[in-house]
């Protein structure tokens, strides 16, 4: 991924849980958004838990359809598409150099004891 413009003599900007109208990556400076995009992503993964369980039970059921089963298949597929673009946002965050600095600080931190 390219990073977004502006960008390199700075912390890195924050790609948002969300696309523009456009359908295009968003962005902000980290602290700016970042309670907005987090509780976005914890949604996110919540949302998708509740689909696998109703998912689940829904499958049990001999009476559910065809139809009904195809219906919850894309939902799911929906479901993991969006979780996985969250574990893709916060391996960027994970990957940024102010968090592989603060990483190498902790692991010499806790390597003096």
């Amino acid at each position: 991924m390219a990073d977004p413009i502006g960008t390199a003599a700075h912390e890195p900007l924050r790609r948002l849980p969300w696309t523009s109208p456009e359908g295009t990556a968003e962005y902000a400076a980290p602290g700016e958004v970042d309670q907005i995009a987090d509780r976005t992503e914890a949604h996110t993964i919540n949302a998708a838990r509740n689909d696998v369980a109703y998912a689940l039970a829904m499958a049990q059921r001999p009476e559910t359809s065809r139809a009904e089963l195809c219906a919850l298949i894309e939902k799911l597929a929906q479901a993991v598409r969006e979780v996985a673009s969250v574990a893709e946002l916060r391996g960027e965050r994970l990957n940024a150099p102010a968090a592989k600095a603060l990483e190498a600080a902790l692991r010499a931190a806790l390597s003096q004891r």
